[in-house]
C-alpha cells in the first residue's frame, strides 16, 4: 500500500498537471466527444469500459471508479420510472482481476456500495443491471450515500426531464497523505465524492460532498473542481463556463 498511496499523496499538488487518456470508444457520454483528464499520477492501470447508458474508468491503484460518465436523457428517466430495480452487485470481468475490488471488500466496512453512476438513470432494465459493477462505485458513508448524495442524484434527473438531457460526470476526490482502504482488496475510500453537470446553452458546475458522518455538500465551479481533484470532467469547455458555476441545490 506504501506506493499507492504515495501516488495519492501527490494529487493535491498537481494542481493543474492533468492529461488525456487514450481514444474514447463511446465520445456519446462526454461533451465534444473528449473524455475527462486525469491527474498524471492516476493515469496508470486504467481501464474504460462503455456500458449502455454509460462508461465507467477504472483505477487498480484506487482499486475502484476514477469517474462514470452519463448523457442522461429525458426519455430514459422516464423509462426507469416504469421498471422496479433488479440489479445485483457483481464482479465486473471487463477490468483485470488485479485491478479490482469485490462487494466483499464492503462487508461489515461501515461504507456503503456508493453508485457513481446511479442505478436510477438507465432506460432499460438490461442497462440498469450494468451500473451494478463493482467498478463503478467507491466507498461512501451512509450518511452520504442514502442522503445527501440520493438527493443530488435526483436533481441531476430533474434536470434532464426539464431540458431534455444533460451531461453527467461523478467521481471520488483522495485529499488524505494516510487514506483509508477497505477489505481483502484495498479499496482506498474517497475523502470527498463529487457529481459534475453540463447543460448546454445553460452552464455548468459541481457538488462536491466530504465522504463522512457530516456529509456536507457545497457546490463549485468546474474549474475549481479540477484544482481540487485533478480532474477535468468536461475538457470541451470553454474555460469561460467551466469558471463559471450555474446555480443548483445546496441539499
Amino acid at each position: 500500500m506504501k506506493v499507492r498511496n504515495c501516488l495519492l499523496v501527490g494529487l493535491m499538488a498537481l494542481g493543474s498537471i492533468h492529461v488525456a487518456l487514450a481514444a474514447t470508444a463511446c465520445p456519446q457520454f462526454f461533451v465534444g466527444g473528449q473524455p475527462p483528464t486525469l491527474p498524471a499520477n492516476l493515469t496508470a492501470r486504467t481501464t474504460q469500459v462503455c456500458y449502455t447508458d454509460y462508461v465507467l474508468e477504472a483505477s487498480g491503484q484506487t482499486m475502484g471508479d476514477l469517474y462514470s460518465a452519463e448523457y442522461l436523457t429525458a426519455a430514459n428517466v422516464e423509462a426507469n420510472e416504469a421498471f422496479s430495480r433488479t440489479g445485483s452487485w457483481h464482479q465486473d470481468h471487463n477490468i483485470p482481476d488485479a485491478d479490482r475490488g469485490s462487494s466483499a471488500d464492503y462487508t461489515n466496512s461501515g461504507y456503503d456500495r456508493g453508485h457513481m453512476a446511479p442505478a436510477a438513470d438507465p432506460g432499460s432494465p438490461a442497462a440498469e443491471k450494468e451500473t451494478f459493477s463493482m467498478e463503478n462505485v467507491v466507498p461512501q458513508t451512509p450518511t452520504l450515500n442514502r442522503g445527501e448524495w440520493e438527493k443530488i442524484e435526483v436533481h441531476t434527473r430533474d434536470m434532464a426531464k426539464q431540458y431534455g438531457s444533460v451531461y453527467v460526470v461523478s467521481g471520488p476526490m483522495f485529499a488524505s497523505s494516510n487514506p483509508k482502504t477497505i477489505g481483502t482488496d484495498h479499496v482506498i475510500v474517497p475523502d470527498y465524492t463529487w457529481k459534475a453537470v453540463y447543460e448546454p446553452g445553460v452552464g455548468a458546475a459541481a457538488w462536491v460532498c466530504s465522504d463522512d458522518n457530516a456529509a456536507i455538500c457545497q457546490v463549485v465551479s468546474i474549474s475549481q473542481l479540477t484544482e481540487w481533484t485533478g480532474v477535468d470532467p468536461f475538457p470541451a469547455l470553454s474555460q469561460m463556463i467551466k469558471s463559471t458555476p450555474i446555480s443548483l441545490p445546496i441539499p
